[in-house]
């Protein structure tokens, strides 16, 4: 471990092993230098499928990018897919192909007249982008229906009651909350055995 000294907030320094930097979605990469990436306004591109770089591939990935989704089991998957080609398990089309794919989003982004900085933004999309990762990545299991249909309910309850929804439990949830809870029984099971 090092330590931390702070300019604001605590006067003493803090001893810390890691520091890991949540930036929100205001991207910035200074520790990348030259023109590797651009952060035009609030976009990280060149990207494939947001996390690979067509000049890098799995070398230079950006797990967790997209936003307005459901966090850990989305990371978990883009993660899996970075490591499995980082193993050689899995092979990324040509550096000209991503390029031209990462280009092409960006370019139908413009045409839709999206802003930028709704680029990395899987409202709609999280669904299909998490299916597409899973079905070309061996091991990689798709996501259970009972957490899609969980997060697309609390998605509608928070709108609905955002002073409440984390207490609220609605009856429609119920059968959702059931199938996930006999789901990690069956995997505490299996991996007891």
């Amino acid at each position: 471990g090092g330590m931390a000294h702070f300019e604001k907030g605590e006067d003493e320094p803090a001893e810390v092993d890691t520091i890991l930097w949540c930036t929100g979605y205001h991207y910035s990469v200074p520790f990348l230098t030259g023109d590797v990436v651009e952060t035009r306004n609030g976009r990280i591109e060149p990207l494939y499928e947001h996390l690979f770089h067509p000049s890098f591939g799995a070398r230079l990935s950006f797990i967790g990018l997209g936003f307005r989704i459901l966090p850990f089991p989305f990371f978990e998957i883009q993660a899996k897919w970075v490591a499995k080609c980082l193993a050689g398990g899995c092979e990324l089309p040509p550096k000209q192909e991503m390029l031209r794919r990462a280009l092409s989003f960006y370019e139908s982004i413009d045409r839709e007249g999206a802003r930028i900085d709704m680029t990395h933004c899987m409202d709609g999309i999280q669904w299909d982008y998490l299916e597409r990762i899973t079905s070309q990545v061996e091991g990689c299991e798709k996501l259970e229906d009972w957490k899609i249909q969980l997060y697309e309910l609390n998605r509608a309850k928070k709108a609905k009651h955002p002073n409440q929804y984390r207490d609220l439990v609605l009856p429609e949830e119920r059968p959702f909350m059931d199938a996930g809870r006999e789901a990690m029984i069956r995997e505490d099971h299996h991996h007891n055995l």
